[in-house]
């Protein structure tokens, strides 16, 4: 049985597999990009994988349909952590910490206090500032311990599965930029990031349908480019960063497909193209999980449905942020 905890001498003879970590805004994709990879034999889907804790305390289902905790490709993980940490997640959900997520949509109030989101908040005020320093400095300022333990877990985590699965490729839509870089910095010959975009006019709409704000549905997705971007080209190489557009996956993913799995070093299989030829296990992200059998398709409302007074909202906020990512005016 596989045991969590690997010290540094070992891990990288134990790290024979790949993780493809997947950055992107809100409603951008990144399930669907995950499922698409998780139909590879050789890939676990394991969707934003940061909520685990939440989704056992919530009793919340896998993506197979089972309860998390029946769920038995999970509680192969779950026996793993309990051999080798003396953890039983069945009981205590957040012992086994991961890094910080914050959750907007079932909320687990009694792990989500506001103390317990003021420290999230000051963690990511430190991190920030620490990313804002000099390459030189920024080294004297190491990250919180609370988050130095989370990316430990983290790896130990993506070994568990990768044995106990027997996958190759590990894929992570966390979307977390900042805990990218830190897995990246410390394991790069594992870890690749995948930035995915999405033309924010089309973000703008998703959100403004579900009644958000014009400020709300396009502020998010415009302060995570604008963080992410520079920090992610800063801090990992060209060659282990790649850049999709979900328009450009949605639209032609064999092609696309073809272009992740040489990323990650694996062969493309055909029966990718069919979301619902394969079983997953992801955590959180949206429900889009649940419902394989809708297969890959291309969401361009906002073309025939942004108009008008919405339309130059978008425009004078989020064109120029638009613009950098590559999509250009209508």
């Amino acid at each position: 049985m596989t045991n969590l905890g690997f010290d540094q001498e070992r891990k990288n003879a134990q790290d024979n597999f790949r993780v493809l970590y997947i950055c992107s805004a809100a409603r951008c994709g990144s399930t669907l990009t995950d499922m698409f990879m998780g139909g590879h034999s050789q890939a676990a889907s394991l969707g934003e994988i940061n909520f685990l804790g939440k989704a056992i305390s919530l009793n919340e289902e896998c993506s197979c349909g089972d309860k998390l905790y029946a769920c038995a490709q999970w509680r192969k993980i779950f026996n793993v952590i309990r051999s080798s940490r003396g953890m039983d997640l069945t009981e205590d959900p957040y012992a086994f910490r991961l890094w910080d997520a914050v959750a907007h949509n079932k909320i687990d109030h009694q792990q989500q206090t506001r103390a317990h989101l003021a420290a999230v908040t000051l963690r990511k005020i430190w991190m920030e500032g620490r990313n804002h320093l000099p390459s030189n400095l920024r080294k004297c300022f190491p990250i919180p311990p609370t988050l130095s333990n989370a990316l430990y877990n983290k790896m130990d985590l993506y070994r568990a599965i990768s044995h106990c699965w027997g996958k190759s490729v590990i894929v992570d839509s966390s979307k977390d930029f900042r805990e990218a870089v830190e897995l990246y910095q410390r394991w790069p010959d594992v870890v690749k990031v995948l930035l995915l975009t999405r033309d924010g006019r089309g973000v703008y709409l998703s959100r403004r349908s579900s009644g958000r704000s014009q400020s709300e549905s396009v502020s998010g997705w415009l302060k995570y480019y604008r963080r992410a971007l520079p920090l992610l080209e800063k801090y990992i190489v060209p060659c282990n960063l790649l850049k999709i557009r979900y328009e450009d996956l949605a639209s032609d993913p064999e092609k696309i497909g073809r272009i992740l799995c040489d990323f990650v070093g694996i062969s493309f299989e055909p029966l990718m193209l069919d979301l619902a030829q394969s079983t997953r296990h992801l955590v959180g992200g949206n429900n889009t999980r649940y419902f394989p059998k809708k297969g890959i398709r291309l969401d361009e409302r906002w073309q025939a449905d942004l108009h008008g007074a919405e339309l130059d909202f978008f425009e004078r906020v989020g064109r120029d942020m638009n613009h950098r990512l590559g999509y250009i005016a209508r």
